[in-house]
């Protein structure tokens, strides 16, 4: 984590004067910041390798899969995040987020027990109910120990553990999976978080809001209203294209996240254990590379124009399109694969920049409470819409693939109801198949909506950040 010591040179004297603005332990506060994004997506991430073995076991569709990993996670993911992030505001906020940690690694282990499709959705909206409070704290307390222009790249050190958590939950689960069964994949990976959340409640401190401005910017004053925190973002036309950007581009990546192992599971005749094991490489090295390069890249090109914040998404966005086309029209599993590194390279590189420019336009008292209110569009419109619109279009589509009949009928689980390896079980999979390739390849014209808002969000960027010297006395801050 030495590199957190190379955003950190315009600090130095501040850092004399307070303990927890010292270079080692904001290097720790990143490292343990990066423990928690870890087991949050991995958490998040094992329902996507274990989706195809549960689908078949429990005989569901296309569409429950889409609001498992969908509107079932992200309804109250979302809806929790704002008044989580209103206590975070008021609250001493590493003992919420150990609290948070704790309650989604039960569920995790909950989900383990589930018997049918209503018993995993409960147990994935407990999972959902512990993690809507991770993202709005990490983001407050990652913006009072670094300063804004430090903000983007520190943002995309934690934001590894996505792929980190993407690896571990998908090649020990699927590893797992194939020893023991998908049940005991849950088991596994839901109890090391407790000792995260221990982690984070014995070594954080709380500091105090707006430390990183310096003495004369922190604040004590009472936190904003939630009415006055959503007054101040929207009349922000930066903010308002930012966060339109931001949902739109989160839907398809979040239908892509949540079916590309089923899709390489339906169309590649590669084993569970090695396309969970081997997927995963593939994600860590292309989203971690991408959100370094997305931190570092355009927080670097920011100090010319600080629109880059705004103009480097939009750019990513742009660009993935045509390859994540390749992707799912390629028939070859290396190649698709090669398409897939590239597409998720570019796609990540837009989430540091933004998860950071949205933070720059907030006051140090409504941190928390922005990135909340950001979640809960995301979550709902965006990671909750998005898997579920792509299992709905997939079952339909497969359905118009399917000549043999009513496909769901003949169809459960995606398979044959006379047996696999039968030729009616080869013209379900096949159906399965083309219908996923086609929604998933329906749902790229989004990411170019998204860049459109990006672009507009650039031209309002630079009036809309928050100056503490500009602020007026009155304004919430």
């Amino acid at each position: 984590m030495s590199v957190v010591g190379s955003v950190e040179n315009a600090g130095g004297a501040e850092a004399e004067l307070h303990p927890l603005l010292r270079a080692g332990y904001k290097r720790w506060v990143v490292f343990v910041l990066l423990l928690v994004a870890i087991f949050n997506f991995a958490d998040r991430a094992i329902l996507s390798v274990l989706a195809q073995p549960i689908k078949e076991d429990l005989q569901l569709t296309d569409t429950d899969l889409g609001i498992l990993q969908g509107l079932g996670f992200a309804i109250l993911y979302s809806v929790l995040g704002v008044p989580l992030g209103l206590m975070a505001e008021r609250v001493t906020r590493t003992r919420l987020l150990a609290a948070c940690i704790a309650v989604w690694s039960a569920m995790t282990v909950a989900c383990g027990f589930a018997t049918n499709f209503v018993t995993l959705l409960l147990g994935r909206v407990g999972v959902g109910v512990g993690e809507a409070g991770a993202q709005p704290i990490t983001n407050s307390l990652v913006s009072d120990h670094f300063r804004p222009g430090q903000r983007g790249s520190v943002f995309s050190l934690i934001l590894l553990g996505s792929p980190l958590g993407f690896l571990l939950g998908q090649s020990v689960g699927g590893i797992v999976a194939s020893e023991w069964g998908w049940r005991s994949a849950f088991y596994i990976l839901g109890i090391p978080g407790v000792l995260v959340a221990a982690l984070v409640l014995f070594t954080l401190r709380e500091p105090p809001r707006g430390l990183a401005e310096g003495p004369s910017k922190r604040t004590s004053a009472p936190a904003p209203s939630l009415a006055e925190v959503l007054r101040y973002l929207f009349r922000k036309l930066a903010f308002r294209h930012l966060l339109a950007g931001f949902v739109i581009a989160s839907f398809t990546m979040n239908a892509i996240a949540n079916f590309v192992l089923p899709f390489y599971l339906r169309g590649f005749a590669v084993p569970l254990a090695t396309l969970g094991v081997m997927f995963g490489l593939v994600s860590f090295f292309s989203n971690g590379l991408g959100m370094l390069l997305g931190g570092f890249g355009f927080d670097a090109l920011g100090k010319r124009d600080l629109r880059w914040a705004m103009w480097g998404p939009a750019l990513a966005l742009l660009v993935c399109v045509p390859i994540y086309f390749g992707a799912f029209i390629s028939r070859e599993i290396h190649v698709s694969l090669a398409f897939i590194f590239f597409g998720n390279l570019a796609l990540a590189s837009f989430m540091a920049p933004t998860m950071a420019t949205t933070q720059n336009m907030a006051g140090p008292r409504m941190r928390a409470t922005t990135s909340a209110v950001t979640a809960l569009a995301i979550g709902i419109l965006g990671a909750g819409l998005g898997p579920t619109v792509a299992g709905i279009s997939s079952d339909f589509l497969a359905a118009r693939f399917f000549e043999g009949g009513d496909f769901l009928a003949s169809c459960p689980g995606g398979r044959g109801s006379d047996g696999v390896g039968t030729a009616l079980d080869a013209a379900c999979l096949a159906a399965s198949t083309d219908g996923l390739r086609y929604s998933l390849i329906g749902l790229l014209v989004m990411f170019l909506w998204a860049a459109l808002h990006y672009l507009l969000a650039a031209r309002h960027l630079q009036k809309d950040l928050y100056d503490p010297e500009a602020e007026t006395q009155g304004s919430p801050a």
